[in-house]
């Protein structure tokens, strides 16, 4: 069957548009949430469960509930060879106060879940660093773990969680503003072993040789070295 010249020319322009011309969800509703409370004063969802997965107890610290530290936040989830994955940051009182962490917990279902167990531990800030506008200087201080992003599959399936160490010199100033320490990644095995801390990214004052981790490009292991480049690209 012979398809005209100018019908070909239409499907050949219009189908990439129609291939890439979907948004991205979003709320159109009029109904907002209460920031001032802890379940944004919204309605439940009908069929949506609520899973308590840790609870801490600064009277009973242990290791079952985060040593104790009661600012728990940013949960990221990922589903990967039949298990969730949780990841969330951990500070003792409060998000830009030191000392600061994060944790992972696995589950099989959901429901039950098994840890925590630290992902990313301290870390501490070169004594001496700065910031530009910002008087105060680091002296024995810890870095605040202010990461976005929490987990990626590689196209070699291997499972790679992130964080990031930034720095608050102060409990009003921002760890996230560019001038913190630097991405670190680390590999959650398949049998549930995690592998080194690696840096992926630094921030500008910091490098290879004023870090406590290795760069991920000196790893042995090239698939995890390409699932690094992966994330970068």
């Amino acid at each position: 069957m012979n398809i005209p010249l100018f019908y070909l020319l239409v499907l050949l322009i219009c189908a990439p548009v129609q291939a890439y011309a979907q948004d991205r969800p979003y709320y159109t509703g009029s109904e907002l949430s209460n920031p001032a409370s802890h379940d944004g004063q919204l309605s439940p969802v009908v069929g949506v469960h609520n899973v308590q997965v840790m609870r801490a107890n600064r009277e009973h610290p242990d290791a079952s509930n985060g040593f104790g530290w009661t600012y728990n936040h940013q949960p990221m989830l990922a589903y990967w060879n039949g298990k969730y994955y949780l990841e969330y940051l951990s500070d003792e009182v409060g998000e830009h106060i030191p000392p600061s962490q994060t944790f992972l917990m696995t589950s099989e279902d959901g429901y039950s879940w098994k840890g925590p167990v630290v992902l990313f531990p301290p870390y501490d800030v070169p004594d001496g660093f700065t910031k530009p506008e910002n008087k105060n200087v680091a002296k024995g201080l810890q870095a605040i773990m202010h990461q976005r992003v929490g987990f990626y599959v590689s196209t070699s399936d291997r499972l790679i969680a992130m964080g990031y160490y930034g720095i608050a010199l102060d409990d009003k100033d921002d760890p996230n503003d560019g001038n913190g320490i630097g991405r670190v990644v680390r590999e959650i095995r398949k049998d549930g072993s995690l592998g080194p801390i690696y840096f992926i990214r630094y921030n500008h004052q910091f490098n290879e040789e004023n870090t406590h981790y290795p760069y991920f490009e000196k790893s042995r292991d090239r698939e995890f070295v390409k699932a690094c480049r992966e994330i970068l690209n």
